[in-house]
């Protein structure tokens, strides 16, 4: 099996990493000096470039190859964009994977497999200092008025995606975003939102502060709090002191991954894998997993414009 990833460093290398640690042999595309005809081939192309330049991968690759596409999230970051994808005959959405990866983390397996009641609200926060470091002040997510290209599409969209994941339709959206840094693109969002359930969640993305990954998941019988990869349970909802007075459950860890790293690292080892395997295996993606991807992107770009400043 030939796998490519188009890209040369950063994000590229770290797949690169993964997938040669679970035994595949990979191809990295440097589009400064290779030339497209060695990727035709491939059973499979991951599009690990800038943002704005997933489009023009995908078309090239439907249009030249019969490869399996596997593509970073956002897909795109305009709406014609998105409309083509929306377009797409099922025969080929169905050679498409959008990593999501998000959707396999161990947040999204623990509610697949057990039942804290009706869930209430979600809260997450995922921040570090990258927009003050020297290094990346010309890095393409910070030279760009394109808030899709910074932590707008590139963070927050995994947890507007792994909410929709989790609890279906969203009814509400408010978006409020910051620049802090005098980049030219937004440095720090917070995204409110309601779904049809009822449930209300809040997501804090930022390229500013100092590090904190961290989610409060709050159901009417439990919360899950997850922080810097430990995930610990707090249960039940009828816990008392010596008085009687409600007071907070006791917690069990359940989940102790060293850090958020390798937290996130295990959902994008598991993502990686079960798109191989699907290669491999020459399946059909479910075209149901793309829609939803279409509709987290949608969400992205349709409260772009009318952003709270």
């Amino acid at each position: 099996m030939k796998v490519t990833i188009i890209g040369y460093k950063n994000h590229s290398v770290r797949l690169f990493k993964i997938l040669t640690d679970i035994g595949i042999d990979v191809n990295l595309w440097n589009h400064h000096k290779d030339d497209f005809v060695d990727v035709i081939d491939s059973d499979c192309i991951l599009i690990s470039s800038p943002n704005d330049t997933h489009i023009n991968y995908i078309k090239k690759i439907l249009n030249e190859s019969s490869a399996y596409i596997f593509c970073e999230k956002p897909p795109v970051t305009n709406l014609e964009d998105l409309e083509y994808l929306s377009n797409l005959s099922s025969v080929k959405k169905e050679r498409i994977f959008f990593n999501f990866n998000y959707r396999f983390s161990e947040i999204s397996n623990i509610l697949k497999d057990n039942d804290f009641g009706k869930p209430v609200h979600f809260n997450f926060v995922s921040s570090h200092g990258l927009a003050l470091k020297d290094s990346f002040k010309d890095n393409w997510r910070f030279t760009t008025s394109d808030d899709l290209m910074g932590v707008y599409g590139t963070v927050a969209v995994h947890y507007i995606d792994l909410c929709l994941w989790l609890l279906g339709e969203c009814v509400e959206t408010n978006i409020h975003r910051f620049n802090f840094s005098n980049s030219k693109t937004i440095d720090s969002i917070t995204i409110d939102m309601k779904f049809k359930n009822g449930c209300t969640t809040n997501i804090f993305v930022s390229y500013v502060t100092p590090f904190v990954n961290k989610a409060d998941l709050i159901f009417d019988n439990g919360i899950l709090e997850l922080d810097n990869g430990k995930i610990k349970l707090y249960e039940p909802r009828e816990s008392f002191d010596e008085h009687g007075h409600f007071t907070k459950p006791h917690s069990r860890c359940i989940v102790d991954n060293n850090s958020s790293k390798d937290y996130y690292n295990a959902s994008l080892k598991k993502s990686l894998s079960f798109f191989i395997d699907n290669v491999r295996e020459k399946n059909k993606l479910n075209v149901d997993d793309f829609n939803m991807s279409i509709k987290s992107n949608e969400i992205l770009l349709n409260k772009i414009g009318d952003i709270d400043d």
